[in-house]
Formats: structure tokens, C-alpha cells, sequence
């Protein structure tokens, strides 16, 4: 049994890495480093555990609340993102799909514009492509909801 539940994390990390690859290949290239040439990435350790692993600096991060405080260290990506990699933990752990509005969230009293700063067509491309995975709720399911 916990194998299974092990195999399907593993399997929902793999899911989550595509939308980060989604990401990181379109607008401003959240997720990739140049400089580094690699991607950012999720992984689950043999414990069920879920860690981010950073584009820029290569390090391993330990994505769970801990009591000695919520330090991310190595992580080089602002508070959004980091909310991002939050939800794509707990879909990890539970595969609780995310809503699709978490892909670049529209700015609030401006039409034109996602808070990522990714031009239209680049966001469009990304809510289409990523949005399709299971990692997101599909829009008849959001009405389901």
C-alpha cells in the first residue's frame, strides 16, 4: 500500500515538473536559469516528502512547514511563486487538483495584464497548455464545484 501511495506521488511530481516546464518555457522563463541552463523541479524523497529544487541556485528545498520556522533557503523566486510551488505540493501530497487561476492571476483593475508581467500571448499559451494537465481543475469541473 504505500508503494502505491508513494508511486502516485512520484507520478503527480512528474505532472507538476511539465507545468513548470510549461512555465518556464514561455514569457519571462520563471522556473528556468539561464545562466544555469536547467530547470527548477519537485521531487518526493522515499518518505513521501516533497522538495523544490531551484532553477538558480541548485538547491534542494524542503517544502513542508516546519516548527523551527518557514525559511526557504536557495529559493531565488518571489513570495507568488513561492505560493505556487506551495499549492503544487499539497497537489503533490493529495492530488486536490489547483483551480487554472493560479497560472498567472490577472491584475485586479487592470485589463491587460497577469501579475507574472507575461505578454498575452505567452500567458495564453501557458493557461492552455499547463490548464490541460491534471494538475488543474478542467472547466467543467469548475462548475461541478
Amino acid at each position: 500500500m504505500q508503494s502505491k501511495k508513494l508511486a502516485a506521488k512520484q507520478q503527480r511530481a512528474e505532472q507538476v515538473n511539465q507545468v513548470i516546464r510549461i512555465i518556464a518555457d514561455h514569457g519571462r522563463r520563471f522556473f528556468f536559469s539561464a545562466s544555469h541552463q536547467r530547470y527548477a523541479s519537485m521531487e518526493v524523497d522515499e518518505r513521501g516528502r516533497v522538495w523544490f529544487v531551484d532553477d538558480y541556485s541548485g538547491k534542494r528545498i524542503y517544502t513542508h512547514r516546519t516548527p523551527w520556522g518557514g525559511r526557504w533557503r536557495g529559493f531565488t523566486h518571489g513570495g507568488t511563486l513561492r505560493g505556487l510551488v506551495e499549492e503544487f505540493r499539497e497537489y503533490i501530497r493529495t492530488g486536490k487538483q489547483l483551480h487554472p487561476g493560479y497560472l498567472g492571476p490577472e491584475r485586479e483593475r487592470i485589463t491587460d495584464g497577469n501579475i507574472w508581467g507575461y505578454p498575452l500571448e505567452d500567458m495564453q499559451q501557458v493557461r492552455t497548455l499547463a490548464g490541460a494537465l491534471p494538475v488543474f481543475r478542467q472547466p467543467d469541473e469548475e462548475q461541478a464545484a
